[in-house]
């Protein structure tokens, strides 16, 4: 039910409980004017009764009291007049017909005895009489008594007919407040909402051009209406800045992808050019002494052939990692147990760990699965342990954990691989280029800069992310973060709780 209809019903409701009891009590007090009116009537009648029977009797002039009593037959208000001697025998009545009851009435016996005038409401042929019997006195002495009555039904139906008027003039005054209530609060209430709701729900779709109606004076909803529309102002007004900004951001940012596009084609033509131009360069040089010493030994031509060779290799190991940059990997996930892939990978470093002098330590404290492609991911952890490696030309500590549910991102968890040696670590200006293509500390012909690149790549087309770090007694870190699988499945097998290998 909306609230302007509990309004309208809340106030009639109230207004005409108000007007009913008001006029109920009004009612009341007719009602009891009415029934003192009638009795008021009935004593002035029987006191200038009592006055002319006690003159007429004073004078001797009975048949005068006969005429008397004969006249007030007239009145229709009165039901009977009945005259009584001492003896409490009816002398007069007005009417023959008058029943036994008022003719006899019980309280005429004291009225004789003690001089005293006795109201009374009897009961006379299903219908209430009200009487008033007054005693005759003549000097000191009683001479009789008389009874005058007078039906109170005359009074009930005035007062019957009081109530139906009553009730009608209620029922009208209640429909009437009704529809003056209903005009008023569509006028002065529901009007005004809709009004309001329909702005609201036409600013919640968007549209900011909506404005209200605002309703003539001065009162609240005027007020409200007015200050509606000029939120509405201030919201459009928002938008169109908000369009502009958005449009000058996504300038700047298509201008600042553009440069980004630019430079990363020219570090990327520089690296190029840098890993190619070193293999390009011996290729023409060996070349150049075959061209010009024919007559070479055949030891010395097959030396330089087989230079030319190696930096034909080179420059086709520099294309297909750049293709394999540039291309889109075809990942074909699957739960894949992290503390076994991790071992598998260190079985292919071992020698070169062995060689360089560097001990691996790899520390798994449970059964952590990752859900990734276990190819592209061992060649990530592959580019990274060997970075560690080159990272300790002199010997040191590979370590490498492995910890589940270490990050939560987008209500997934995520495990982590930490790589941490103890070389010489990153300088600063390296630390935020570590990850860019063709980017790399080692010396010329040592590696292509690649394989980081390559190894962020990856990661990042699983829905993880690699970090880069200095340690704080020496040394980089390198963390890898993997997605987990919601449920671990059943076919994997229960790991050891701590797998440790050390190469020497």
């Amino acid at each position: 039910m909306r609230t302007s209809t509990r309004l309208i019903l809340l106030l009639t409701v109230m207004v005409s409980a108000v007007v009913a009891v008001t006029s109920f009590v009004s009612l009341r007090q007719r009602e009891v004017a009415l029934d003192t009116a009638m009795r008021n009537e009935l004593r002035a009648h029987a006191l200038t009764l009592q006055i002319a029977l006690e003159e007429n009797y004073g004078d001797g002039r009975i048949t005068d009291a006969q005429r008397l009593i004969d006249r007030l037959r007239e009145n229709t208000r009165i039901y009977g007049v009945v005259l009584f001697d001492q003896q409490a025998r009816v002398v007069m009545l007005t009417n023959p017909l008058i029943p036994e009851e008022v003719r006899n009435p019980p309280e005429l016996n004291r009225v004789l005895t003690t001089g005293q005038a006795v109201e009374s409401v009897n009961h006379v042929n299903g219908q209430d009489v009200f009487s008033v019997i007054m005693p005759i006195r003549v000097g000191t002495g009683l001479r009789g008594a008389f009874e005058i009555s007078q039906q109170v039904s005359s009074v009930k139906n005035d007062i019957a007919r009081a109530r139906r008027n009553w009730v009608v003039a209620t029922l009208i005054i209640i429909f009437i407040i009704f529809g003056v209530v209903i005009v008023v609060m569509r006028r002065g209430l529901s009007h005004p909402i809709q009004e309001l709701l329909g702005g609201a729900a036409a600013l919640g779709q968007g549209d900011l051009d909506y404005r209200v109606i605002v309703p003539k004076g001065r009162n609240e909803f005027s007020q409200l209406a007015r200050e509606f529309n000029r939120m509405a102002d201030h919201l459009a007004a928002q938008r169109r800045a908000a369009a502009r900004k958005a449009e000058e951001r996504l300038a700047l940012e298509r201008d600042l992808r553009h440069s980004e596009r630019l430079a990363m084609v020219g570090r990327l033509a520089a690296g190029v050019a840098h890993e190619m131009g070193v293999p390009l360069n011996v290729i023409d040089a060996r070349a150049g002494q075959l061209l010009e010493r024919p007559e070479a030994p055949l030891e010395t031509r097959q030396r330089n052939l087989t230079i030319i060779r190696a930096q034909v290799e080179r420059i086709t190991r520099i294309v297909r990692q750049l293709l394999n940059l540039a291309r889109s990997y075809n990942l074909r996930r699957q739960p894949v147990d992290l503390p076994s892939l991790i071992s598998n990978t260190l079985e292919q470093i071992d020698a070169a760990a062995t060689r360089e002098g560097v001990e691996v330590e790899l520390i798994c404290s449970e059964q952590i699965v990752v859900d990734a492609d276990p190819d592209f991911l061992g060649q990530v952890l592959l580019n990274v342990l060997v970075n560690g490696i080159h990272a300790m030309p002199s010997g040191g500590r590979l370590r490498i954990e492995c910890a589940a549910a270490a990050a939560e991102k987008d209500a997934r968890r995520f495990a982590a691989v930490r790589v941490s040696d103890t070389g010489v670590g990153i300088t600063p200006e390296h630390l935020d280029h570590i990850f860019d293509p063709f980017y790399t500390t080692r010396e010329v012909g040592h590696g292509t800069g690649l394989g980081l690149t390559v190894a962020r790549r990856i990661v990042e087309e699983h829905g993880g992310w690699i970090e880069a770090a200095n340690n704080a007694g020496g040394g980089a870190t390198f963390t890898i973060y993997l997605p987990q699988p919601e449920e671990l499945p059943g076919s994997l097998a229960a790991q050891p709780d701590q797998e440790k290998c050390v190469a020497q």
